[in-house]
C-alpha cells in the first residue's frame, strides 16, 4: 500500500485488490454501472455486487432511479444506495455508457462530469468518512488507463485544494490490476513533488522489493493509437495489450479464450458462460442450441474459478494461513512483489522496503525511566545513516540525500523489550525508514515509515501515553513484523 497526506485531515490510499473484498474498512465503495441495463449487468463489478450485497441493492436502486425526474440525462449522475451492510453502508453507482475510447475528447468530458458528480454526491452525507473507487472507465468499457489516471487524480487534488473535500478523510484507490496501481503511485509521486511547496503537501509511500534484491517490474502506461503497452525495464519487451477484443463485452485484451463456436471471450465473460453452463454469450449464437453428450459431460465436471484472472483450473493453490485460493500464476504474479493475501491481507513472508542499506541500529539499556514506568529501566535506541545517493528503488534515482541520526525511547517493560526485537527486525527487513518528503520539513530524504517512534522521553512526542506499545504491535503488523 501507498499513502499519501495531502494533509492532516485528508489521505489517499492506492493498492492492490478487491474493491468488494470484506475486509476493506470504507464507509463506502464505487462501481461503474452501464446505463441500458443497470443491475440486470451480467458482468463485472454489478454482478459482484449483486452477489456480495443481495438483490436488495438493486430494489434500492430502482427506487432512486424512480425518484428522478422524466428525461433525466442519467449518464455521468452518482446514484446512492443503501447496502445494508455496516461496512460498506453505501454503494455509489456511476453511470457511464457510450464510452468511445478512440474520441478522447468524449471521454475526458464523460469522466470529469462523472466524477465531478461523484464527489458532489460524497459531501451530502457527513457519515462516510472513507470512500474506495477504482480507476472508473477502464474495464469492460476499455478507456485509455493512463488518460483516465490524469482525469482522476486531477478532479480529487482540484476537490482538495479548493476545500471542497468537508467530510471525507480517506480516499482508497483500489485495482485489482497491479499495473493500475503502480502507475497511480508514480503519477502521485510526480504531482505531489512538482507542487510540494507550494500546496504544502506531504508524502509517505512504502514499496516492496523482491527479496533477492531484483529490480521490480515498472509498468508504464502511453496512450498511443489507443494501445496500452507494458515496458519491462530489465529485458526492454513490450507487450500489446490491444490484440483481441471480446465478442460480447467488447474489452481489449491479450489474453481472450477462443470458444468452440468460433468467438472470442475475455476470462470474465468466460467465467459467465460456465457459471450458466451455456456455450455462448451471444444470443443468436447456434451453438447454443446444440446440446450433445461431450457438452453434458463438461457441464458435470467441477471446476474451480480464481477469483483474480476469472479462469477456470481443475484445482487451486490453498493459502495455508488463510485458506484463500488462487490459481498458481496469479500466485507467482502477486507474491513475487508482496508476499501477502490478495483478500485478507495475511502475510506469508516480510516484504523487503526502501529504507537505504548502510543504516546502523544500536540499543542500550539506560537505568533512568520514563514518565508512566517510574519502575523501570528505559531501552534507547539509536539509527545512524551516513549521506548517500538514491537508488533506481527510490524517487529520485541518482539524487543525494542527508544523513540522518534519531534516537528513541521504550520502557525496559516485557512488552517493551518485545517490541525492540520486533523493531530491529524491521530495520533488518529495511522497513523503519524510507525516502520520502519530511511531514515537518518538507524535504525530500530518510523519513519515517509509518511505524511510529516516541522520540522524546515527555513531552508531545514522548511519554506518558498508555497506549504507545499496543499502537506500535499493530503498525508493526501491518508491515508484516509479529
Amino acid at each position: 500500500m501507498s499513502s499519501f497526506k495531502l494533509n492532516n485531515d485528508f489521505t489517499i490510499k492506492v493498492y492492490t485488490g478487491s474493491i468488494l473484498d470484506r475486509k476493506l474498512e470504507c464507509e463506502a465503495i464505487t462501481i461503474s454501472i452501464f446505463k441500458k441495463s443497470f443491475f440486470e449487468q451480467k458482468v463485472g463489478l454489478v454482478k459482484a455486487a449483486i452477489a456480495t450485497f443481495g438483490s436488495n441493492v438493486k430494489k434500492n436502486f430502482e427506487k432512486e432511479i424512480k425518484k428522478l425526474p422524466k428525461n433525466f440525462e442519467l449518464e455521468g449522475q452518482c446514484i446512492v444506495v443503501e447496502t445494508g451492510k455496516k461496512k460498506p453502508k453505501y454503494l455509489f453507482n456511476i453511470v457511464l455508457d457510450s464510452i468511445d475510447p478512440k474520441n478522447s475528447t468524449k471521454f475526458e468530458s464523460l469522466m470529469k462530469k462523472s466524477l465531478e458528480n461523484f464527489f458532489e454526491s460524497l459531501n451530502h452525507s457527513n457519515e462516510i468518512k472513507s470512500i474506495a473507487i477504482p480507476l472508473l472507465g477502464t474495464g469492460f468499457s476499455s478507456g485509455p488507463v493512463n488518460s483516465s489516471i490524469n482525469i482522476l487524480l486531477d478532479r480529487v487534488l482540484d476537490f482538495h485544494n479548493k476545500g471542497k473535500m468537508i467530510h471525507l478523510k480517506e480516499l482508497h484507490l483500489v485495482n485489482i490490476e497491479e499495473f493500475k496501481t503502480q502507475l497511480i503511485v508514480k503519477k502521485l509521486n510526480e504531482i505531489l513533488k512538482k507542487n510540494a511547496a507550494p500546496l504544502d503537501l506531504k508524502l509517505e509511500s512504502l514499496i516492496y522489493q523482491k527479496e533477492d534484491n531484483i529490480d521490480e517490474l515498472e509498468c508504464v502506461c502511453k496512450l498511443n493509437d489507443n494501445m496500452l503497452q507494458k515496458e519491462n525495464l530489465q529485458n526492454k519487451e513490450k507487450l500489446n495489450f490491444d490484440t483481441n477484443q471480446c465478442s460480447w463485452c467488447k474489452q481489449k485484451l491479450k489474453n481472450v479464450k477462443l470458444i468452440d463456436c468460433g468467438h472470442l471471450v475475455c476470462p470474465s465473460c468466460y467465467c459467465d458462460i460456465k457459471e450458466n453452463k451455456i456455450k455462448c454469450l451471444i444470443p443468436d449464437c447456434s451453438h447454443n442450441n446444440d446440446r450433445t453428450n461431450i457438452d453434458v459431460a463438461k457441464e458435470n465436471k467441477i471446476e474451480k474459478i480464481c477469483e483474480i484472472c476469472c479462469e477456470t483450473y481443475d484445482s487451486l493453490k490453498v493459502l495455508e494461513k488463510c485458506g484463500h485460493e488462487l490459481c498458481t500464476n496469479c500466485f507467482k504474479r502477486l507474491f513475487e512483489s508482496k508476499p501477502q493475501c490478495p483478500f485478507c491481507y495475511t502475510f506469508y513472508g516480510i516484504p523487503k522496503g526502501i529504507q537505504p542499506s548502510d543504516g546502523k541500529m544500536s540499543v542500550i539499556n539506560e537505568k533512568f525511566s520514563l514518565p508512566g514506568y517510574e519502575k523501570f529501566s528505559t531501552i534507547v535506541i539509536n539509527y545512524r545513516f551516513p549521506p548517500g545517493r538514491q537508488t533506481e528503488n527510490h524517487p529520485n534515482p541518482g539524487k543525494n540525500y542527508s544523513g540522518s541520526n534519531r534516537t528513541a525511547y521504550l520502557p525496559g517493560t516485557e512488552e517493551g523489550f518485545k517490541a525492540q526485537k520486533l523493531l530491529e527486525k524491521a530495520f533488518e527487513n529495511r522497513l523503519i525508514f524510507t525516502i520520502g518528503i519530511s511531514v515537518t520539513t518538507g524535504i525530500e530524504g530518510i523519513t519515517w515509515n509509518d511505524i511510529h517512534h516516541k522520540t522524546q522521553i515527555s513531552g508531545p512526542y514522548g511519554y506518558p501515553d498508555k497506549d504507545y506499545l499496543k499502537r506500535l504491535f499493530e503498525e508493526l503488523k501491518a508491515h508484516g513484523i509479529e
